[in-house]
């Protein structure tokens, strides 16, 4: 015997409408004036106005979530155009820059120079040589290499070498390539000091903190309270760390967050006017 089969439908209901499609079923209609009117009027109501009142303060605070987000979009938006155009400018002499901005690259890096190439003539002071350790690049563990450079102007600068991978004992690289002897040119984009180094085994540190890894007085000179990513050497050393990889240019999506906020704010009002339309309509029945 042949055994009817149920539809899905009819087995578990209709699914549901839309709002377009209860509205052309007459399900859902706009409110009316006398309906407007009746939902002003549940305002006299205790309940609706304390109702009221969070919806205003739960407003306030999407429209303050929005504004927030759409500062970070603008301050990551400011970042970018400063990075870019910075990054490849072209190099200017650390000495001729430090005039420019009356010798305060000795004190801190103005906001307006980050990511901006520099040129260096003078030699390393391999002694004192640093690694800057819990650097993992793709997977694997490994160390940035910071030497400072002695410029022929009396400037000291932080070298930030590029990159080299832990050996088979991660606490140390198996190699650490050796810096140019004698004089040479660095070309490298500075980048503000690291806050907080704390000193490790071997000769290790945890960040580029200028003035912790200068303080020993053992670079001598005018020490630039900045550091540089290397860019290129010359003359080139036989090997060298792996290079730096470049910054992020990306803005993110704050400010799809922010439009995001301020609509719920404008929602919590639509939300609520519904569900007063809707209590005027129950008490009507």
């Amino acid at each position: 015997m042949s055994q009817q089969v149920q539809r899905p439908q009819e087995r578990y209901g209709a699914p549901s409408r839309t709002m377009a499609e209860r509205l052309a079923a007459g399900r859902e209609r706009w409110p009316t004036r006398a309906e407007v009117r009746g939902a002003l009027g549940l305002l006299r109501d205790r309940r609706w106005l304390l109702a009221l009142f969070g919806v205003v303060l739960l407003s306030v605070l999407f429209v303050f979530l929005g504004r927030w987000q759409f500062h970070r979009h603008e301050f990551r938006e400011a970042r970018k155009n400063l990075v870019a155009h910075n990054y490849d400018a072209a190099p200017v002499d650390l000495a001729a820059l430090d005039a420019q901005v009356d010798g305060r690259l000795t004190t801190s890096l103005p906001a307006h120079l980050q990511w901006r190439p520099v040129r260096v003539t003078g030699s390393y002071v391999a002694d004192a040589q640093v690694l800057v350790r819990n650097k993992p690049r793709d997977g694997q563990a490994g160390f940035d290499v910071v030497v400072p450079i002695r410029s022929d102007d009396g400037l000291v600068l932080l070298v930030d070498r590029g990159w080299v991978p832990a050996g088979s004992d991660v606490t140390r690289p198996a190699v650490v390539p050796a810096v140019p002897g004698g004089q040479v040119t660095v070309v490298a984009r500075l980048r503000p000091s690291e806050v907080g180094a704390e000193r490790a085994a071997n000769g290790q540190v945890t960040r580029i903190d200028v003035r912790a890894l200068t303080g020993s007085g053992t670079a001598g000179g005018r020490v630039v309270q900045a550091y540089g990513q290397l860019v290129a050497e010359t003359p080139a050393a036989p090997d060298t760390p792996a290079p730096a990889d470049p910054p992020d240019f990306g803005i993110g999506i704050n400010l799809a967050y922010a439009f995001q906020w301020w609509a719920f704010a404008a929602a919590a009002y639509v939300l609520f006017g519904v569900a007063m339309v809707r209590e005027v309509r129950r008490l009507d029945q």
